[in-house]
């Protein structure tokens, strides 16, 4: 389980929030031998922060979040809002699902900072 802080300060560090960048998230599979396998990669359109469940909702999208528009949002929370919990929402098999973010990483090469679930 991530939560805010641990992906401003994972952005910061490991891209120094470069503009150039965008938000995917990727899921990943453990095949047999327990090695992570991609399964899945798609853009990240837009986030909610929701209270009452003290969790950061990200949504999959086909218009893609730069850098600089998250962290503006991020960098906006309270203090507390940052100990909130990351999922992914997104439909699997017509059913709403929230994953747990469990990592994250980049592809310079891409210009992508990636947000990673295991489903």
């Amino acid at each position: 389980m991530k939560v805010i802080i641990d992906l401003i300060e994972d952005m910061r560090n490991a891209i120094e929030n470069n503009s150039d960048f965008f938000l995917r998230a990727m899921n990943l599979y453990e095949t047999a031998s327990g090695e992570l396998v991609p399964s899945w990669q798609t853009d990240i359109e837009s986030m909610k922060v929701d209270d009452k469940e003290k969790k950061l909702y990200i949504f999959l999208g086909v218009e893609p979040m730069g850098v600089p528009s998250v962290m503006e949002k991020l960098d906006a929370l309270s203090n507390e809002q940052m100990m909130y919990e990351i999922n992914l929402s997104y439909y699997k098999d017509e059913a709403r699902r929230n994953a747990p973010i469990i990592g994250f990483g980049e592809s310079f090469k891409d210009k992508k900072y990636l947000v990673f679930i295991s489903e």
